[in-house]
């Protein structure tokens, strides 16, 4: 892409990197006052060397910079429990501080999109914080469709879905 961002699947060499991403990410919450399940420092080792031995973790780099990450399933037991098979779940999607608002996170879910149709999956899946208005608006602004609330581990998170079929023109970026 013309921007140079690559995403890639995260290998066991990039577990710091992503670990450091999720807990910039998390610190840029607190500082904005978004309360929720990401906490500085609360994400597992153990579970994300778990993940990306599956091959669910993928970061996003700039040259040699590792700027993102996003996990990407095809199944979510926890948020979507009786949903069939048929999409893909973006999970830990996250920017470091310094690099958002340049379109990352938009490239990053055109990215899961793409990778989700050409598994053959029909819809795009996501939970968010419902609380956080602006991360729900940019969802909804990007084609997902809520499809209602869920409490978790002590929170309320707001179900998302974009439908891969639907005719409608998908998200795009220029190369």
């Amino acid at each position: 892409m013309s921007n140079g961002l690559e995403i890639v699947r995260a290998a066991e060499r990039d577990l710091d990197a992503v670990l450091a991403v999720l807990n910039d990410a998390s610190e840029w919450l607190v500082r904005k006052g978004v309360a929720g399940p990401w906490i500085p420092g609360s994400f597992s080792r153990e579970a994300f060397a778990e993940k990306i031995a599956r091959g669910e973790v993928y970061v996003a780099k700039l040259a040699e910079n590792t700027v993102g990450t996003v996990t990407l399933q095809w199944s979510d037991e926890l948020f979507w429990p009786t949903a069939p098979s048929d999409a893909g779940y973006v999970h830990k999607l996250a920017l470091r501080p310094a690099y958002l608002g340049r379109g990352f996170g938009l490239q990053m879910l055109v990215w899961a999109e793409r990778v989700s149709r050409a598994s053959g999956k029909k819809f795009l899946r996501l939970d968010c914080l419902a609380e956080n208005g602006k991360i729900r608006n940019y969802y909804e602004n990007l084609g997902f469709i809520h499809q209602g609330d869920v409490y978790i581990q002590g929170w309320k998170a707001s179900l998302y879905e974009k439908n891969l079929d639907s005719g409608k023109q998908s998200l795009t970026i220029r190369d």
